[in-house]
């Protein structure tokens, strides 16, 4: 991956994807963190703002799909992401 512009490390961009969301999320400190993926699980969410019959719309950017920045932010400070915690015990393996 590449450095990333200078100019853009402390701003706030007017829209994310799943990955640059998750990012955002860790800078900003309402996630201590975060992966696409988590932010995919948690768009399962009822109250998930984007998509369609919600308030707002995914936008198709290159290979990604983009949201709003505000909206998105909205959904984390009201919904703050609290994490599975540590492992109790060791994996299990699947199949067994």
């Amino acid at each position: 991956m590449k450095d990333p512009d200078p100019r853009t490390t402390d701003a706030i961009p007017p829209v994310v994807t799943f990955a640059t969301g998750a990012d955002l999320l860790v800078r900003l400190g309402l996630a201590k963190n975060m992966t696409r993926e988590g932010v995919r699980r948690i768009s399962k969410h009822p109250d998930w703002p984007f998509g369609p019959g919600r308030d707002y719309p995914y936008w198709p950017l290159a290979n990604a799909e983009a949201m709003e920045t505000e909206p998105f932010l909205k959904f984390f400070r009201e919904h703050p992401t609290a994490g599975r915690g540590p492992d109790k015990e060791p994996g299990q393996r699947r199949g067994k």
